[in-house]
């Protein structure tokens, strides 16, 4: 089923004086990090989920012959990318989300998410700046997108991909990652890692692993970087969320919302597209109020060339930014002309909440309460290294 090829990944000599030169990529040690399927989740929550207790899986809707057949399918690729990989005299070790850790990292030289974008985000929460490449395996293209991953016909064929990496037929890809410096009441409190809520663990496993820096007293910069985005609100959705926002050539300004996105050019392919796109029944009710006639071919065409301009660069290093639901009626937003979507160089924050979250790349949870200031910048030493094949 999987196809394997005997050949070795080598150094490739870089010249920095031509344009034709390939980029240097010698990889002999790989850390595979796995995706933690559905199946293996409930065997961590209950080592006995599937032998004793049958009649509560059924009550919770679980079809156990499914997730374990996912299960398998995803072990079988596991063991494809570990075999290709040693088949290029690569060494390889496999970790997951319960025990990934920085000493991993550092064994590493490059790290090898198998699985779809959650588990490229989890693999890239551990690297803290440009030296370690990340490059993605989708391990089930029929059900995951795998945006971040390879394209998907390398995913039963990885020889093709090995052998342009060992040759330096590709271009880095140097994704732009979002740096937070918390400031005030909650700037020091300890995070949760809302993967192991989930798994009703005690314990928040990523909070003893990385450290952040202490600036002064009351002052702290986190030791995550976000990838995707930084979603900052209150935790119960149906409560309003109260900040100032400072964005690079506005005032500061009172904002009442359901939450603010700040997101990267990747991330502008996630989050923040679905908050920002269009739908075709919009357009249609506009054209309708303007009296303007339009076939269904130019209101779709409208459609999708409107939400493929929310769509900005993996490495641009503005940040985009979306108040989700801005309240804009009598004296909200103080001053009034806050565009409630837009571009800034970096972005400071004001919690004036309740019971709030910082949240980075849907994973880590700082508290953001009344007193909190969040200072949201791009610095290119933060840049995640990726890859793009050159395609023949």
């Amino acid at each position: 089923m999987w196809l394997l090829s005997q050949r070795f990944l080598g150094r490739v000599v870089v010249c920095k004086c031509s344009f034709s030169t390939r980029p240097q990529f010698e990889v002999r040690k790989a850390l595979i990090v796995s995706k933690m399927t559905r199946y293996e989740l409930e065997k961590f929550r209950n080592p006995q989920f599937d032998k004793t207790d049958n009649e509560n899986n059924v009550r919770r809707g679980f079809d156990l012959d499914e997730i374990k057949k996912y299960y398998d399918v995803h072990k079988s690729y596991e063991s494809y990318v570990v075999n290709t990989l040693n088949a290029f005299g690569i060494e390889t070790r496999i970790v997951n989300r319960t025990n990934y850790n920085k000493l991993d990292l550092e064994w590493c030289d490059a790290v090898f998410p198998v699985g779809g974008d959650g588990t490229f985000l989890l693999a890239a929460s551990f690297v803290p700046d440009t030296k370690k490449p990340v490059i993605g395996f989708n391990s089930d293209p029929s059900r995951s997108e795998g945006h971040l991953c390879l394209p998907k016909k390398y995913s039963k064929n990885l020889s093709p991909a090995l052998e342009k990496l060992r040759e330096g037929k590709l271009k880095w890809r140097m994704r732009t990652r979002i740096r937070i410096t918390l400031k005030g009441m909650d700037a020091t409190k300890l995070p949760k890692q809302l993967h192991n809520q989930q798994m009703l663990m005690p314990e928040f496993r990523f909070c003893n692993e990385l450290e952040g820096e202490s600036k002064a007293e009351n002052e702290y910069r986190l030791p995550y970087l976000a990838l995707n985005e930084v979603f900052i609100g209150e935790y119960l959705s149906a409560r309003v969320s109260y900040f100032e926002l400072k964005l690079s050539e506005l005032p500061l300004t009172k904002v009442k919302s359901s939450g603010l996105c700040i997101s990267t050019g990747t991330g502008s392919t996630s989050w923040h597209l679905s908050m920002n796109r269009i739908t075709k029944l919009s357009v249609e009710q506009i054209l309708k109020l303007l009296n303007v006639p339009g076939s269904n071919a130019n209101v779709e065409n409208l459609v999708k060339d409107f939400n493929n301009s929310l769509i900005f660069s993996p490495e641009e290093k503005r940040l985009g930014y979306t108040v989700r639901d801005l309240i804009s009626a009598g004296v909200w937003p103080h001053p009034p002309g806050l565009p409630s979507r837009g571009f800034s160089e970096n972005i400071e924050v004001h919690s004036k909440c309740i019971d709030a979250g910082l949240v980075i790349d849907g994973g880590i949870s700082y508290p953001f309460n009344d007193g909190t200031k969040a200072t949201v910048e791009v610095h290119s030493e933060d840049a995640l290294r990726t890859v793009v094949l050159n395609e023949d």
